[in-house]
């Protein structure tokens, strides 16, 4: 079956902004589509793998989550992203940034111009 890459990465792109977690093979059987599939529209669309856009995607939340609520606890924010604990947020975090959560916060919260809140922080 053939499939236009432009629809499917926006689908792809919408699936990941409700659910930053989900994974690979979630994301083929809520679209219906192989892994292959995603991985290789993925990459074609990105010119990265599957992984590095899904934390990219998640860094675009945790960022936005901390310029619209500085002070809200991170705990709330690993719950609002489906995160089963604390912990496995701040792994993943670190994993994508380099930091952790509070350091993240502290660098989002800390920029004065709207404009560079969106520059990536890695």
């Amino acid at each position: 079956m053939s499939y236009d890459p432009k629809l499917l990465f926006e689908q792809i792109s919408v699936c990941l902004n409700e659910n930053p977690r989900k994974t690979l093979e979630e994301l083929a059987q809520s679209l219906r589509v192989s892994k292959r599939t995603i991985k290789k529209t993925v990459r074609s669309l990105t010119g990265g793998n599957f992984r590095h856009y899904r934390e990219e995607v998640l860094m675009e939340r945790v960022k936005g989550f901390f310029a619209m609520q500085p002070g809200a606890a991170i705990k709330v924010l690993s719950i609002d992203l489906g995160f089963k604990s604390p912990s496995s947020f701040a792994r993943a975090v670190r994993r994508a940034s380099g930091a952790c959560p509070g350091e993240l916060r502290t660098f989002v919260a800390g920029e004065a111009p709207a404009a560079e809140k969106h520059a990536t922080f890695y």
